[in-house]
């Protein structure tokens, strides 16, 4: 298995998706840090729109700092409901480990090098939480670094900060697992990434206005973009339950498929 893994996390690392991910969350920090920039001087000059803040949020935007940066920055992208970035990046992802490698034959070729089809399947699932990890790993340095550079450094609260996002590592990669699994069954890369991504936006808006939160494999999007700051470890705990759940029962429903699965093409 671990030559699988070795294989798999080399193809990651030399993938273009990984710098079009870097690029898009420096993006997304430089653009949030910018209308930071903008709302504390509308502040001080008490605009209207300003009015309706909160004297919480007034205060964490005057006194921004690189933590208060990733608390706020946490609902742009790795909590973002309806329009989920995080999870469309583990769909195009997940699809192209599972769905493209069988497709384009290149699961078969494997199979002949290990009897054993399920050590493949093991790799395919420990990277796409390697994945899922580094995902996170990005937006906490790079929202670190630069709000940094823009504002000033604090370490206060980082530790909560690092586990309110690390609460999102396995949804994700139990979503994702899902989705791989699916497209193996679709002979077609852009059929089924544009079913991973509206099943994406469909959960996240479903969680948003029920309860299904509570019991969707990725329902953390929407309970953390509800209770923004005053998320409790319970609640985190609870979430993170679900998609253990989810991701044991795609992991032996996976084990199945690979096992019995016919590498043909």
């Amino acid at each position: 298995m671990v030559k699988f893994l070795k294989n798999e996390i080399i193809k990651m690392m030399h993938s273009k998706k990984i710098y079009i991910l870097l690029a898009f969350v420096i993006f997304m920090i430089l653009a949030i840090c910018y209308m930071m920039h903008l709302d504390q001087n509308n502040i001080i000059n008490n605009a209207p729109k300003t009015r309706e803040y909160t004297k919480q949020i007034k205060t964490d935007v005057l006194n921004m700092n690189s933590v208060i940066f990733l608390k706020m920055f946490s609902t742009e992208f790795i909590f973002r409901p309806v329009v989920p970035y995080f999870a469309f990046f583990m769909v195009v992802f997940s699809v192209e480990i599972f769905g493209q490698d069988f497709f384009s034959g290149n699961m078969k070729y494997f199979a002949r090098l290990d009897k054993d089809t399920i050590n493949i399947f093991k790799s395919k699932v420990l990277i796409l939480i390697i994945y899922s990890i580094l995902v996170v790993a990005i937006n906490i340095i790079l929202g670190f670094i630069i709000s940094s550079f823009v504002f000033k450094v604090s370490f206060h609260g980082l530790g909560r900060i690092i586990c309110i996002y690390g609460s999102s590592i396995i949804p994700l990669a139990s979503f994702g697992l899902i989705i791989g699994i699916m497209s193996m069954f679709i002979n077609n890369k852009t059929i089924s990434v544009t079913l991973g991504i509206i099943i994406s936006v469909f959960l996240t808006v479903a969680d948003r206005l029920t309860i299904t939160r509570n019991f969707s494999p990725i329902g953390v999007i929407s309970i953390m973009e509800k209770a923004r700051s005053n998320i409790t470890l319970s609640a985190l705990l609870m979430a993170n339950l679900a998609s253990v759940i989810y991701l044991l029962l795609a992991y032996f429903i996976g084990k199945s498929i690979f096992r019995n699965k016919e590498f043909n093409y």
